[in-house]
């Protein structure tokens, strides 16, 4: 209790109340009437837009329902984007804000508001208190969405899981304590293969090349400490010659973006190139000289569908999955964290190395074997296409579910 009052006093000194109040649980149910489904993303950005895709979804669904979604940081860009396409009679009945602390107080609290029919907790584990409280109300649905439940959860609370990438029984081995028994658990898929563009224009790659045959090759969150190492290698490297060098970063927010962009274009002014910002881009063909840095999320996809190859660094869901649909040719960072999460079925047509003479030697060797290329290309995209339709018919079960509710 004495962290979650540490945490209110935190957020109210900084002006956010509404964030602070939602720590205690002290928030409203949207106005009108309807049962109510309470939609519970974590912090991360993939959790964050894969509810509110959800929650767009639902609505779609069921026009009678209440709708609430929550979460830890708040995305506004995101989940605006993502509700876009909704009505202006679809957008009544929902709300949004922070979700409650892990304090059985304040759980109680949110619950007793919400009187929620459902809960649905998209990419991420549910905090204890929240767990211990709904384990004791069995008239509430419970959903785990797009992650495999922690053995600490009570048996039989989820009456239905849909998982990523782990599968609930290889997770029911693994954990000797686990006493997860699903009423339904769907094979394993990731529904960000339903939301990231599959189909792009690649006017982009022809305007930054203009007439001449340069590729272009791009870096993905490609820190400050690593680009020194990188551009010097990259100047005696033979991809270099007649070929173009992209930056981009997973950052949402402008003012990150902004920030990470100043840092490396001052690293790129140092080694002796001239950084070209998208945003500020004169439309006009880039020199062998320019290093492109992607500073707006607007222009992610393009950026990987016009590149031969991409490599990836530490690197969110949303973006992989963006780089997998693009066409490129993808490689990525041993030292990725997130390596051991990478999709299924994928490891076997990605190039994996931390070395950048490595990285460079595969992209040329793509640049001058237009079979290869072709064939890495079409293997990646092959799978894409089917962990797409594998969750779009997860997808379907789950709406179905819900409509039936």
């Amino acid at each position: 209790m004495l962290k979650l009052l540490f945490q209110d006093a935190k957020d109210r000194l900084k002006g956010n109340k509404a964030r602070a109040n939602a720590r205690l649980g002290l928030v409203s149910a949207p106005q009108g009437t309807g049962k109510l489904i309470w939609l519970a993303a974590g912090d991360s950005c993939d959790s964050v837009v894969m509810a509110a895709a959800l929650l767009a979804a639902i609505r779609e669904k069921r026009q009678d329902v209440r709708l609430v979604l929550t979460y830890q940081t708040e995305y506004q860009d995101v989940v605006a984007g993502q509700l876009s396409g909704l009505s202006a009679s679809g957008l009544k009945k929902i709300g949004f804000g922070y979700g409650v602390g892990d304090n059985v107080l304040a759980v109680k609290q949110m619950l007793k508001r919400l009187s929620p029919f459902a809960v649905i907790f998209v990419g991420h584990q549910p905090h204890r208190s929240l767990i211990k409280l709904l384990a004791s109300k069995p008239d509430i649905h419970k959903i785990a969405f797009q992650f495999t439940p922690h053995d600490f959860s009570s048996a039989d609370l989820y009456e239905a899981c849909y998982p990523d990438t782990i599968s609930p029984v290889a997770a029911k081995g693994a954990a000797k304590n686990t006493q997860l028994d699903f009423q339904y658990a769907s094979v394993p898929f990731n529904v960000l293969t339903r939301l990231v563009q599959s189909q792009i224009d690649k006017q982009l790659g022809a305007l930054l090349c203009g007439e001449d045959s340069a590729a272009i090759f791009h870096f993905h969150n490609l820190d400050s400490d690593q680009l020194d190492n990188a551009l010097s290698q990259w100047q005696q490297a033979k991809v270099s010659t007649n070929t173009l060098l992209a930056l981009s970063f997973s950052a949402q927010d402008k003012k990150t973006l902004f920030t990470l962009s100043a840092s490396l274009s001052h690293a790129v002014e140092k080694a002796g190139y001239k950084p070209v910002l998208l945003s500020c881009w004169n439309k006009k063909p880039l020199l062998n000289n320019e290093i492109i840095i992607v500073d707006e999320t607007k222009w992610y996809a393009a950026i990987c569908t016009a590149s031969t190859g991409t490599h990836l660094f530490e690197t969110d869901a949303v973006h992989f999955w963006q780089a997998i649909a693009s066409g490129a040719v993808i490689s990525y960072a041993k030292q990725n964290k997130n390596s051991d999460s990478i999709a299924r079925g994928f490891i076997e047509n990605l190039f994996s190395t931390d070395l950048f003479v490595d990285i460079y030697q595969y992209w040329f060797d793509l640049n001058t074997d237009a079979t290869l290329q072709r064939k890495r290309s079409d293997a990646i995209r092959k799978q894409f296409w089917s962990e797409r339709r594998e969750a779009q018919t997860q997808i379907n079960e789950l709406l179905q579910r819900v409509y039936d509710w």
